[in-house]
């Protein structure tokens, strides 16, 4: 499958990146040495970085853009784990698992740029520099934690309805503007990426959002959703 040009992404070392996530926040000398091993790859949006059940081969972070992580079942349901934004490190569970297969799959949900490093040389760096293990051993806890917050999700989130409230909820604490209608939140979910993370599907995604929307609790523009019932999306989304 064919991909169009990558926008231009313009890369910068470690040490000038804004973001604060746990292993991006590493003194500047150890920085130093990370920007020595790493590579950088520039993905179009929909472009498969890695693929579940693939031998991990190398570690990514994610230096600008959005990725999709994603896992299916056998007779090809696909259930959207989460969006992972810069700072975020892919594949590190499975490099320190020698080498297990990833867990999931990565996919460009925009022009994104990705610092890469192949695993043996991610391990040896990690073990080499205490900084950098103490960084692993946070980033691996904060994944944890969002693994527990899915499972949780997924297993106590009851209805379909209950569980795309909490979703847009969520989105609106990370993404929604605040206005005088309400927040505004950006549309840069499809209605089957909304089903895929909720474990639905997309017809009974497009008929929630329409009774939503019928109520007054939010409102569907062109760009965005707008919510203007919180209390009632928390009163839906309570589990």
């Amino acid at each position: 499958m064919s991909h169009p040009p990558v926008p231009p992404i313009h890369s910068q070392p470690c040490s000038a990146c804004s973001s604060q996530r746990s292993f991006c926040s590493l003194s500047d000398q150890v920085h130093a040495i990370f920007e020595t091993l790493k590579t950088s790859s520039t993905y179009a949006k929909g472009q498969v970085v890695f693929h579940e059940g693939d031998p991990c081969h190398s570690v990514f972070v994610v230096c600008a853009g959005r990725m999709k992580l994603v896992t299916s079942s056998s007779d090809g349901k696909v259930l959207l784990l989460r969006f992972a934004g810069p700072g975020t490190l892919l594949g590190i569970s499975e490099a320190m698992l020698d080498g297990r297969p990833y867990q999931y799959s990565a996919i460009a949900a925009e022009p994104s740029s990705l610092a890469v490093v192949p695993t043996e040389t991610f391990v040896r760096f990690v073990t080499s520099y205490p900084e950098a293990c103490l960084r692993l051993t946070v980033a691996l806890s904060e994944q944890y934690k969002i693994a527990q917050q899915e499972t949780k999700f997924l297993a106590l989130g009851g209805s379909s309805l209950s569980r795309l409230a909490h979703l847009l909820l969520e989105e609106a604490a990370v993404h929604g503007e605040i206005a005088a209608d309400g927040i505004h939140v950006p549309s840069h979910i499809t209605h089957s990426e909304l089903a895929q993370s909720i474990g639905s599907t997309r017809e009974t995604v497009t008929r929630i959002l329409g009774e939503l929307d019928q109520s007054g609790v939010i409102e569907r523009t062109a760009d965005a959703i707008v919510i203007h019932g919180t209390e009632e999306l928390a009163r839906l989304a309570a589990f």
